[in-house]
């Protein structure tokens, strides 16, 4: 694979780097924890734990109360001007604000959840009053929490539809990276704002994985570009404000395989990384256990290993059969794969879940298959033991007797302790049948020990492809239904919220 890195100025960073490590990092921290999250007003509801969910048809977030007391909508906020699926993601911070993109309006919406009996919308961003050169990018849609400073926030911002190019924060070459920061709700707490917007080389959809010290001495970015075939790093740098400011670094980890390229019926790879290529990363994940990050290019099916001291792949890499969806274990240990086989049956979906242990020397992929399953959202619980799936509707490509076959509206529970010798199914969940273009949201109420927590409930929401859709809560001792709850049109995404979550880093995964 081909590789453009400027050695001398990374050799000029990295010393950069060891002699000022200590001096960005404070300010990366003390600029976010000047002050404590305990301050909030008294008659708040401190204590609710709440599913968020996005009515993507009516561009609106419904909040939904989870310890049963009625009404279980707390209320309804607009997000914009109605449009179809205009709301990219939702996430949340340390300071206990929630964030949702519009990848319509260019905006983050930015809301208190605690500040009141509902929820309230507090406004939108799109610059720094300050500096209106530092913005909200084009097209808005993923948002990540960052790892370490958890009041810190990233937008991916793909850009125009047809060219790929951010015209809103004038990038030339691709899209862009904006990064927000907030402080604690209550006294002496800050709003949020834009605090750096960085312009990328790349084209596509932009995924995005940090690298943490001490495998680097400083936290690094690495995003990919879907259409141009690459991988940005973004490096922090010191600004006179006190805060820090994410720039794209000389550093172009160009995915180009020409092996791969030629076996597609492409040229040759160049020497150019901007070149584009067909490799396609299609997602980006970082492991704790081995300090490497991990991508998959969906269009040379392989999954690629990347080590962010050296800012180079690895000789680590392995093939996979079929189209995948990925993320790394809680632990760090594994990473799974989910996908389907509809070619080796003519008369049945083959559902696959694949495993890569990548404390191995050699990485390989440990298969399980599961039949009539094609699976579509999954999570896992803080601890790692369970696996939470849904099951896609969908029946184009499938055949008159896998689409006969296939199951539908499903949700499936998984015992990963075993992993990777079996994949045990625990329970099947019977959900409202949404048709086939319809879809089922989920995510998961995770209480417990910090950063081990186990599955209270599951929240799946039932998003038909026309009219008002609902949320489920069930009981994940038992795995049965307790409530069914209206909202608004095509709820395709719910995220469970309640304070103190961030803090003790119980999300389920994925988290974005």
């Amino acid at each position: 694979m081909a590789h453009t890195i400027s050695i001398n100025t990374y050799q000029d960073r990295l010393m950069w780097w060891r002699r000022y490590t200590i001096f960005p990092v404070v300010i990366l921290l003390s600029a976010c924890s000047a002050a404590g999250d305990s301050d909030q007003a008294p008659n708040t509801p401190l204590s609710t734990p709440m599913a968020l969910v996005v009515n993507q048809d009516d561009t609106t977030l419904t909040t939904v109360r989870l310890d049963g007391v009625s009404p279980a909508v707390i209320g309804t906020l607009s997000l914009g001007p109605r449009q179809a699926d205009a709301i990219g993601g939702v996430a949340f911070s340390l300071g206990e604000w929630i964030f949702v993109t519009n990848t319509e309006t260019n905006q983050v919406a930015t809301i208190d959840p605690i500040g009141g009996t509902a929820p309230i919308l507090e406004g939108f961003l799109t610059a720094n009053p300050l500096d209106p050169r530092v913005k909200i990018g084009q097209r808005p849609t993923r948002i990540y929490r960052d790892p370490v400073d958890k009041e810190v926030l990233w937008t991916m911002n793909d850009g125009d539809p047809t060219t790929g190019i951010d015209t809103v924060a004038n990038c030339a070459r691709g899209g862009s990276v904006s990064v927000l920061h907030n402080s604690h709700l209550g006294v002496g707490g800050e709003k949020p704002r834009v605090t750096s917007i960085a312009c990328l080389s790349g084209k596509g959809q932009h995924l995005v994985a940090f690298s943490r010290p001490p495998v680097t001495p400083q936290q690094l970015a690495f995003v990919s570009s879907s259409t141009t075939g690459i991988i940005s790093v973004l490096l922090p740098v010191p600004i006179a404000d006190g805060n820090v400011a994410w720039s794209e670094f000389n550093v172009k980890i160009d995915l180009c395989d020409s092996a791969k390229e030629t076996a597609l019926g492409h040229s040759v790879c160049d020497a150019d990384a901007l070149t584009p290529n067909h490799s396609v990363p299609a997602g980006m994940f970082w492991s704790k256990i081995t300090g490497k990050i991990y991508s998959y290019l969906a269009g040379y099916r392989v999954i690629v290993e990347i080590d962010p001291a050296s800012l180079t792949l690895t000789t680590r890499q392995v093939d996979v059969p079929s189209v995948w969806s990925m993320e790394v274990t809680p632990n760090g240990r594994f990473l799974l794969l989910a996908g389907e086989d509809v070619t080796s049956d003519p008369a049945k979906v083959i559902g696959r879940f694949g495993l890569i242990d990548l404390t191995q020397p050699t990485l390989s992929l440990v298969s399980h298959s599961l039949d009539h399953v094609r699976p579509s959202q999954f999570r896992f619980t803080a601890d790692g033991n369970r696996l939470y799936v849904t099951q896609s509707n969908a029946t184009i490509g499938l055949t008159s007797q896998q689409v006969a076959t296939v199951q539908k509206d499903k949700l499936y529970v998984f015992d990963a302790t075993p992993w990777p010798a079996s994949f045990p199914l625990l329970a099947s969940v019977d959900l409202p049948a949404v048709g086939s273009n319809g879809e089922h949201g989920m995510d998961l109420w995770v209480v417990g020990p910090p950063g081990a927590g186990t599955a209270k409930g599951i929240v799946v929401t039932n998003a038909p492809h026309s009219g008002n859709g609902s949320v489920l809560l069930i009981d994940a001792a038992t795995n049965a239904i307790t409530a069914t709850i209206p909202v608004g049109r095509n709820p395709k995404q719910v995220t469970v919220y309640y304070v103190g979550l961030a803090a003790s880093d119980n999300q389920a995964t994925p988290t974005w």
